[in-house]
């Protein structure tokens, strides 16, 4: 099978939270057209790629929502999901055809979900209306008398409107009070406000105290006087060491923790509880905390697979924070100034630039589905361009088992 890329972007609903997940995806190789549509899986890459890899390594317990051709709904390939499991999604760019009307109403009669993408009213696709459950509107940059044309043209249809694209709270808003609720695209904007939200005591001290296990010169007593001087800290040292599996039965004292788990491994626990601690407000702020810790794994993977020498420890810190300017609703240079960080890490965090800077590159252009963009800058990287699926995958997986260890 030739290499697959898959990556994913949230959707949610403003009073249920997470609902599901767009797979994004494409062959690694010149795309082959099929059916005369470009980006669209075979059947056989959806057995081998998507089922091989399990919906659940990708969507857990959220639904699926999977962009399907012509030639896949005439052939039934959807008989090869779970239907609870899956949203069908029909681009715009498929034909409606009698055939095609007539497919999507019999995979509707077996159960399953279809959304719609970008649907324009016409008297000739107006029969899909009747069995479809979602339709997606793109609302970037659209004026608001323009959506609310659209709104009052599908006024009459069963059917949920989900707005995608949606890249400020203004925009998320407005979609709200037109009748939308399904949202997508938000989760990844900058914030509208800034300054708006700031750490809390607890994560001011975890700051303080990665700053402190940074410096070289930082003394075991000067550690010791940190944990101890926060109680929720000391608790936090303890989980860590029985949760690495270091041998953690019958610690003595707290200079005993730090040298049985390391001061580097010390410094990445508490990375990522603290940024797993931001992402407890809701919904959106968790799923976001989620993609900062998938980053941070995917940086590193990337750093160690590439065929240039990088500080594997520094990419993971560079993806972890990447993503606390959007989690903490403040300027990037505002946290950075709060951390002792070296120039290679302050570099990449600011202007994407540096030794660290390009895998953080290639890791947003992969989470964005922006395949030519991660290939070349897989290339300049040295990471081979068939090895992302399975780091991407990878970091996935380490990234859900991280968050459940922190909220343990």
């Amino acid at each position: 099978m030739s290499s697959i890329h898959v990556a994913r972007q949230p959707i949610f609903e403003l009073k249920r939270g997470l609902v599901g997940y767009e797979l994004l995806y494409r062959r690694n190789e010149s795309i082959v057209r099929a059916d005369g549509e470009d980006g669209f899986m075979s059947a056989e890459v959806i057995v081998t790629a998507l089922l091989g890899m399990g919906l659940p390594s990708l969507a857990g317990n959220a639904v699926a929502f999977i962009n399907f051709s012509r030639g896949q709904l005439l052939n039934d390939s959807w008989r090869l999901f779970d239907p609870h499991a899956v949203v069908i999604e029909l681009l715009e760019t498929v034909e409606r055809t009698q055939e095609t009307i007539e497919a999507c109403r019999r995979m509707v009669r077996e159960g399953y979900r279809l959304a719609l993408d970008d649907y324009i009213v016409e008297a000739h696709s107006r029969p899909l209306l009747e069995v479809a459950s979602i339709v997606k509107i793109d609302v970037l940059n659209r004026s608001r008398r323009d959506l609310e044309q659209v709104v009052a043209q599908l006024a009459d249809a069963d059917v949920r409107l989900l707005a995608e694209r949606v890249e400020t709270a203004t925009v998320r808003d407005m979609c709200t009070e037109l009748g939308f609720v399904l949202f997508q695209g938000y989760l990844f904007s900058r914030p509208e406000t800034l300054t708006k939200t700031d750490v809390s005591a607890g994560q001011l001290a975890t700051m303080r105290l990665l700053n402190l296990l940074q410096d070289p010169g930082t003394s075991d007593p000067e550690l010791e006087a940190a944990f101890q001087s926060d109680l929720a800290l000391c608790y936090k040292l303890l989980r860590i060491v029985n949760a690495a599996a270091v041998g953690g039965r019958g610690v003595s004292s707290i200079p005993h923790a730090i040298r049985l788990i390391g001061r580097d491994a010390l410094h990445r626990w508490l990375s990522v509880i603290l940024v797993a601690s931001l992402g407890r407000k809701g919904d959106v702020t968790r799923e976001l905390a989620m993609a900062a810790i998938t980053r941070a794994r995917m940086c590193e993977l990337v750093a160690l697979n590439s065929s240039e020498p990088r500080n594997v420890g520094s990419a993971f810190i560079v993806g972890l924070l990447s993503l606390l300017d959007t989690l903490l609703e403040m300027p990037m240079e505002t946290i950075v100034a709060r951390l002792e960080l070296s120039d290679e890490i302050r570099g990449a965090l600011l202007k994407s630039s540096g030794p660290l800077g390009a895998p953080l590159r290639l890791v947003q252009a992969y989470e964005h589905a922006d395949w030519d963009a991660a290939r070349e800058l897989a290339i300049s990287t040295g990471v081979a361009d068939e090895a992302l699926p399975r780091i991407y995958l990878d970091a996935l997986q380490w990234a859900t088992e991280q968050v459940s260890l922190a909220a343990a």
